[in-house]
């Protein structure tokens, strides 16, 4: 589960690695995916250029934020007896929650740039969805603290679903109107995007109801960080890869492409193609 500071149970050697290797890999991905997303600027034409940066500014700060999961999570448990106990410091994973609430608005804001839906469009939905997102976190993080009282925590997370709810909403609705008059392979790709977007994102309500299905103990721990682990590295690397190939689609078919790459290099595929 994520919060703020829980009540830690004893690990096993293989349990405690386990957590570790999936934060190592976290930090990892992310890092590289910032620095790959900057050099795939160049290859898309100028308009689409700001949607990679802003992945790669999205993807950065998740890597800073499981870094500092990472640290805490190495610091709340020491090797005793044959198995990891916990030390007496808190392990802060609240740092997933200040990570959402940065980095979500920016990964909807790159989808709305990449679809270049024009600039007045752009800007009213960046706030709308942005606002949406900010507040469904917002509303999951006091259920998501909450140790002893379920029923708080269920309110809570149904409280949080009312804005995700509206998000998906704007991705099927009004954002499918946009693309409308594109490519099939944008609308495609589109569409492969909304909904790796709505299966990653829903990883965490699950781990958020875990409690509320009986899952304690080492067993939810576990569940808890590899979920939202995988959730965030689907949600920000492999759907970052699905704007660039939005991108890449929309340069080649507005005839941006002769110059993209440069002479003697080999084309990158286009992500998501068949």
């Amino acid at each position: 589960m994520a919060g703020g500071t829980m009540t830690l149970p004893t690990l096993t050697s293989e349990q405690f690695l386990l957590i570790q290797q999936v934060l190592n890999l976290s930090v990892a991905t992310m890092g590289g995916a910032a620095l790959l997303f900057v050099l795939l600027r160049e290859q898309v034409g100028r308009p689409y250029r700001a949607a990679l940066i802003v992945m790669a500014v999205a993807v950065g700060m998740a890597c800073y934020h499981y870094t500092q999961i990472l640290g805490s999570w190495t610091a709340a448990y020491a090797p005793s007896g044959g198995a990891y106990r916990p030390t007496g410091l808190p392990f802060q994973d609240a740092s997933r929650y200040a990570d959402w609430l940065s980095t979500v608005p920016l990964i909807l804001s790159a989808l709305l740039l990449v679809l270049d839906i024009g600039r007045q469009k752009t800007t009213r939905l960046m706030v709308r969805l942005g606002g949406a997102a900010a507040l469904m976190i917002a509303l999951g993080y006091p259920g998501e603290i909450e140790q002893g009282n379920l029923l708080a925590r269920a309110l809570w997370g149904l409280a949080g679903t009312v804005p995700f709810l509206y998000i998906l909403w704007v991705l099927w609705g009004e954002l499918a109107g946009a693309v409308r008059h594109d490519t099939p392979g944008v609308r495609q790709r589109f569409a492969r995007l909304r909904w790796l977007l709505l299966a990653s994102w829903s990883l965490h309500p699950l781990v958020y109801a875990f409690p509320l299905l009986g899952l304690t103990g080492a067993s939810a721990l576990i569940a808890g960080q590899v979920g939202h682990s995988v959730a965030d590295l689907t949600a920000k690397v492999f759907y970052g890869l699905l704007i660039y190939g939005i991108a890449r689609e929309k340069t080649l078919d507005a005839g941006m492409g002769s110059q993209f790459p440069q002479e003697g290099r080999a084309a990158p595929p286009v992500l998501g193609s068949d």
